[in-house]
Order: C-alpha cells, then structure tokens, then sequence
C-alpha cells in the first residue's frame, strides 16, 4: 500500500503540471480571441460614432447651403423685376444705398454669411455688404466669377476657397448667374462664407486630440479643416491614397481605413456627401487614438496572463508539497480554503447588496438605512436632509457618445460628489443618472443649499472622457426634516418633486420642496383620473378664434381650440390638458372627436370660412389618422377645401419620411396644411423646401416684440418674402395692438390672428361673431372706396 502511494505521486504531480500548463495556454487563447474581438468592436465604435457625426455636419453644412441658395433667388427675383438690359443700367440701378440697404437686412439671420455682392458681366463688383458707399474693384480673375462667365450653361457655381480684396479675410464663395430678359449675361450674385467661422464651428466639435474634420469639394480642393492646415486651403491634395480619391470621386459616404493625407498615419476616416451641392465631409481619428483604451485592456490581460502563470507555478510548487503531505492534512486544507472562499462570496455579496456595482457607491437598500438611522438618532439642534440629483441632458451623451462613455461620466460624477460632501453623509446612486444624498447633521437649510450649489457648480465644468469633451448638467431637489416628520418615504418623494419642479425652472439649478408642490402633484394627479372619464362625460367643447385677411379684412378661418369644461373646476388651461392628454394615452381618440366636431361646426356656418384643426405628434404615430379625416369629412358633409390641419416642426423631427408621406396622403384629399409655430426649431428652412405647405403661421414670440427689436422685424420681413416666393400665405398669430396690426400689414403677411379682433368663442357664438366681424370689414371697405 504504501509503495502503491510512493509510485502515484510522481505521476500525480505530472499530471498536475500538465493540468496547469494547458489551463494557461487555453487562457492565453481565450484572451488573444477576446481582444481581438474587443479591438474589431472597438474600431467599429469609432466607425459608427464618426459616421454619426459626419451625417450631422453634412446636413448642417447643406442647411447653411440651402439658406444661401434661398438667399441669392430672392435676390434674382428682385432684379428680373427690375428689367435690366445691359452693364449700364446694371451699374446705375444696382449701386444705389436702398440696394445696400437691402443686401445688409436679407443676412441679419445668417450669422454664416460673411458678405453679399453683386458683380457686373464686365467683372466689376458694383454692391456689396462690406461698405458703403461701395470701392468698384474687379474680380474679373477670380474663378467664382470666371467660371459662370466663361460657361453659359453652369447657373451656380460652388468656388474654391479664396482671399478677399478688401478685407484680407478667407471666404468660400457661392455664385449665382444673372441674366438678362434676352438671356444674355449681366454678372453675378455672389456670397461669401466665412471660413475662419466655418472652421471655428468644426473646431468646438471635439472628438479627440488626434481627430480632424475637413470639407472638400469632389475634385479634391480642401475647403476647410480642422485642426487648421492654412498651406492647403483651396489646393488639391497630390499624396491621397487610392481609396481616398474614390470617396471624393464617387460621392462616397461611408468609411474606410487609409493613411492620413496630411501626415501618413493609418485613420479610421468616416466621409459623408451632400446630396445637392458637390462638396464631401470627410471626420478621421488615428488608429492609435482609437485603439488607446484597447491597447490598455491588452495590457491588462497581458498582465493578467503572466499572474496566471505565476500562480500555475505557485499551484504546481505547492501541489507537489501537498502531494507528499498525508491525505487528512490536504482534506483540511481543502477545507479551509472552502471557508475562506465561502466567506469572501458571503462579503462580497453583502457589498453587491449594498452598493452600486459602477461607481462604488451606496444602492437604494443602503441608502434607505442610513437614512432610517439618521432619522432615528436626530438630535434636537440639528437636521437632516436629502438632497435628489439628476443630470441633465444625460441620455444625448449615451446616444451620441456610446454607453462606454456614459458609464465613464457616471463614475467621473461620482468622484466629483464624493470630494464635495462629508464622510458622515452618504451618496447613492438611485438607478440610470439619478444620484441622492442624505445630509446629517447640518443645523439650517442653508447648509444644504451651499452644498446643492457647490454641487451644481462642479458637474457644470466640462469632463474629459477619454479624449471626448463633455459637459452636462445637474439638478437638485432639496427636502429637509421639517416638524414631527420623520417618515423616510415621505422625505424622498418630498426631494423628488423638489427635482421636478428644478427641471421645470430651467435645469442646472436646486429647489427646496414646498408644501405646495404636494398639492400640485395630487391636484395633477387628479386630472389625470378626471381626463379619463372627460371624454365620455361630454366635458370637453371646442372654442373658435377668426384669422382676418388682411387684404379683405374678412374672416377667412377660424381655429379651433379645445377646452375642458371640469364639473368643479370650471375651464382648465390648454397647456395643462394636453400634455397629461398625452402622458395617459387618450390624444388619439380626442383628436379624432375633435376633427369630427370642428368639421360639423363648420359645415353649419353661414359662409365659406374654413376650420383649423390642430394635430398632436403623436397622432402621426396612428396609421389611422388619414382614414381618420377623410371619415370627419364625409360625416359632416364639409368640404375638404374647408379644413385646415396645422401641425408643427416637433410632428416633422420624429420620422421624416413617414411623416412627409402621411402630409402629401392628407394634401391629396383636397384639405391644406398650415406649419404652425413657425421659427422656435431649428429646421424650418429645409421643411419648407420638402414640403409644400399651404400656411406659415408666425410665433407670437415674434409678433409681441415687433417695433421693440430690429431682429424680430427683419425675421418676419424674411418670412413673408420667403413664403411669398414659394407660394405660401403668412397668418401672425398673437396680434393684440394696432401698432402690431400695422406693422404685419406693412411687412406682407396676409392674415392677421389674436385678441385685437376677438378672443376664442363657443361654438354657438360663431354665427354671430362672423356676422360682426365681416359686416365691420365690408363697411371698412365701402368707406375705403
């Protein structure tokens, strides 16, 4: 028996080194696959985060494009109007100080636009914003003017970048042919783009210390860059690699991996083309930046690796010990390291139970008994508070950026707060990018709104994550021990609609909750139960409010807007019903009731008049809603050219295509749709080009400031001529003075909507209200004539 023993153990321990050999190898496999795949995944991170943001610069860099493009037809459509024939007549109807004055208000709204002039046939530059009275110089050598004289059958000519004459600055210039009524060649309208702004725009756009964003024209004429490269602006680039001539060459969009045409280092390069103008944006990293975070995680399990053959080694040593050790003594050791493995589990998943896995700090259940003990210890000279913290705009981060990068900033937040706060005080992370804090110990509120405002302070300042940029928000509801209260719950809620009512008041500030905010809570939460039962009960009604022609000076629509008529609460707000409306899922069979009662009201009215029938975006979300009208109609008996659906830039942002396909069904019918809120987004230009709207309803913003700032004049001004050309009325909404009256008269828009002809009204006061308002009008009018 004993020899039998003697003779295993050398065979024990070969097989023991032979079990700890193949277990590193198979782990070193293991690791060499997983980091490949990390490195592949990796790259395509870059790939999609570059293609993102190449997409969002071409569509910008095309938007400010189109605005130019707008910009020189209203300019050719007011010297076609002029009837020009020949240089001489150019020169003398051109060069006046109202030319000027024109060409200086039609750029007041873009800030991209460096200056406008206008060239004559013979190539001297008789107009421009840049001076008055205008120097005459000749850019007769210039290719932006050279180009469209020399070719008759080019019409807009996007130029290389050049140095202008008199100001020494870098412009992109955009011309346009001018002709006259013979077709012959008269000069040009020109606009220059500011580069040094173009390049100033790309170069706020940080995605890493070794990136670079460029535009360039498909011929291989560098536009502009960042970071800035000045010897290569406007030249062609002879070192591009093959593949990045094909990008440039084919209207590429896409990525590919090529060297730098700048320095010969390997780039993830991601290029996007613009659809209508022959210009291509092109974002690139280097390899090496990509990969930093990669090389390391390589490092990390290189390491690991060797550890792992260390500790073989250290296995196999220890192994062959234990192999000579009696067989009682290795089962006791096997035992206690079966306790103490047993027990590290049992520690750790007491931590896991208690804390946030990401950032180390406290969870909901460690928070919730700290606070417990801190109520239960309160001292009569001190308090306790909870402080609820939420970032703003956390969700645009992991969008853009990746979740990689969102849980970077999470764990970067909660080092920020950790050098903030007290070691008696806990931090816990709640879920997503909500934080709290329980404050003990502090003798006025006052100590919590210093640390609430520290806090806000130092999540404003900017983070770098991993070579990207950047900064977010926070907001901070307070709610502290008042009284007898010492229900933990009731402290929490208390903070969270201290936070909500913080985001209401703009973000990136605190708030303490008030008693009030309770009442506001279970007052909204009232409505919500009472909006459920509305429709049914027959408690909602629709008022109606006339848009007077002003050519006419009759009404020639009527807009109807829903109220709620509460049994006890009387007429609640607009904006407060529709968006718990929304919030509980009823906009769409209210909707439909509400299509279906304006296209009956109308059908009874004495006139023509139209109805205006506002529609929610998430109607546009209902397959139904083209099925939908056509039924309001045909149960009414209205006609279809009597209904106007007003919708608003938000309906066009969610599903564009979808969108723009539904709006061209509903055209179909026969019944117009009016762009309501016109100017508070940030896409109306480019919707207005899409889409052929019937209606551009001016914001009332705008309308209440006119007289008081120059740029709401001169952006109504550009409203009216813009819908003007494109075929479109312009009704301003909000007018409640004369002098308003006056003055939307004398900028050109054709309908006029507000307190100053009459409020909304019931349904059954219409009748009479039209009888009023088009009996005053045709008196107006014999009166005028």
């Amino acid at each position: 028996m004993g020899y039998l023993r003697e003779a295993w153990r050398p065979r024990g321990a070969r097989w023991l080194v032979l079990a700890a050999s193949g277990g590193s190898v198979a782990a070193a496999l293991a690791a060499g696959v997983l980091l490949t795949h990390l490195r592949q995944r990796t790259i395509a991170d870059a790939e999609r985060e570059l293609t993102n943001l190449a997409l969002v610069l071409a569509q910008h860099t095309e938007n400010s494009f189109r605005s130019v493009e707008l910009l020189q037809d209203g300019l050719v459509e007011m010297i076609d109007a002029m009837h020009i024939q020949g240089t001489e007549q150019f020169n003398e109807r051109l060069s006046t100080f109202a030319v000027n004055r024109d060409l200086r208000t039609r750029i007041l709204a873009l800030p991209q636009v460096e200056a406008v002039f206008l060239t004559n046939a013979d190539g001297l530059t008789i107009a421009s914003t840049r001076a008055w009275p205008q120097p005459i110089f000749s850019i007769a050598d210039r290719p932006h003017f050279k180009v469209l004289r020399d070719n008759p059958e080019l019409e807009s000519y996007l130029a290389p970048p050049a140095q202008n004459f008199q100001t020494g600055t870098w412009n992109i210039y955009l011309t346009r042919r001018l002709k006259g009524a013979d077709g012959s060649f008269l000069g040009i309208v020109g606009v220059g783009l500011s580069l040094a702004q173009l390049e100033n725009f790309l170069g706020r756009i940080t995605i890493g210390r070794e990136s670079s964003i460029s535009l360039w024209r498909h011929d291989g004429i560098l536009m502009a860059r960042h970071p800035p490269a000045v010897e290569a602006i406007g030249q062609v680039r002879p070192r591009m690699v093959p593949t990045f001539r094909d990008i440039l060459s084919h209207r590429y969009s896409g990525t590919a991996q090529a060297a730098g045409w700048l320095d010969g280092r390997a780039r993830v390069i991601a290029a996007r083309a613009m659809a209508d103008y022959p210009v291509v944006v092109t974002v690139t990293r280097t390899i090496d930046e990509v990969l930093s975070l990669w090389r390391r995680q390589a490092a990390y399990a290189i390491g690991g690796i060797l550890l792992l053959l260390a500790v073989s080694i250290g296995a196999i040593v220890l192994g062959i010990r234990h192999l000579r050790n009696h067989e009682m003594l290795e089962q006791a050791r096997a035992n206690l390291r079966l306790i103490e493995e047993q027990r590290r589990s049992e520690a750790q998943l007491t931590y896991l139970a208690h804390h946030d896995p990401l950032t180390g700090l406290a969870n909901r259940v460690l928070l919730r008994k700290r606070l417990d003990a801190a109520l239960a210890h309160e001292q009569p000279d001190k308090a306790c508070a909870v402080l609820c913290l939420d970032l703003d705009h956390f969700k645009a981060i992991n969008d853009t950026l990746g979740r990689a990068v969102g849980d970077l900033l999470l764990q970067e937040v909660a080092r920020r707060i950790k050098a903030e706060v007290r070691e008696a005080d806990t931090i816990a992370r709640l879920g997503g990018d909500e934080f709290a804090i329980v404050q003990t110990g502090i003798r006025q509120p006052r100590d919590a709104a210093i640390l609430a405002q520290r806090l806000v302070e130092t999540l404003g300042a900017p983070f770098d994550l991993d070579g990207h940029h950047v900064i977010v928000g926070a907001s901070i509801g307070i709610a502290a021990v008042a009284g007898d209260m010492v229900n933990p719950d009731q402290l929490l809620q208390n903070a969270d609609m201290a936070l909500y009512r913080a985001k209401a008041n703009g973000r990136g500030c605190h708030c303490f909750f008030e008693p009030e905010m309770n009442l506001h809570a279970q007052i909204r939460r009232t409505l919500r139960l009472d909006l459920r039962r509305a429709l049914d009960a027959r408690e909602f009604e629709l008022f109606y409010q006339p848009q007077v022609n002003v050519r006419t000076r009759k009404v020639g629509t009527l807009e109807a807007l829903l109220r709620w008529r509460h049994p006890e609460s009387g007429l609640v707000a607009p904006d407060r019903v529709i968006p718990l409306v929304e919030e509980i899922g009823l906009i769409v069979p209210l909707g439909e009731w509400v299509l279906e009662q304006a296209c009956a009201a109308a059908a009874g009215w004495p006139g023509q008049e139209k109805v205006s029938v506002n529609l929610s975006p998430v109607q546009f979300t209902s397959a139904r809603l083209v099925a939908v009208v056509t039924s309001a109609l045909q149960a009414s008996g209205l006609e279809a050219s009597r209904l106007e659906l007003e919708i608003t830039e938000s309906v066009l942002m969610r599903d564009t295509e979808s969108t723009l396909a539904t709006l061209h069904r509903l055209k179909q019918l026969g019944v117009s749709i009016a762009l309501d809120d016109f100017g508070t987004g940030y896409s109306s230009l480019s919707y207005l080009q899409r889409f052929p709207f019937d209606k551009v309803k001016i914001d009332k913003s705008f309308v209440s400031s006119l007289g008081r700032t120059a740029a709401s004049t001169a952006i109504v001004r550009a409203v009216t001529e813009l819908c003007m050309a494109l075929g479109m009325s312009t009704t301003a909404e909000g007018v409640e003075t004369e002098a308003q009256h006056a003055a939307l008269v004398a900028l050109g828009c054709t309908d006029l909507q507000g307190y100053l002809f009459s409020r909304p009204c019931p349904a059954e006061e219409v009748p009479a209200l039209l009888q009023k308002l088009n009996g005053a009008a045709a008196e107006a009018r014999a009166i005028a004539g």
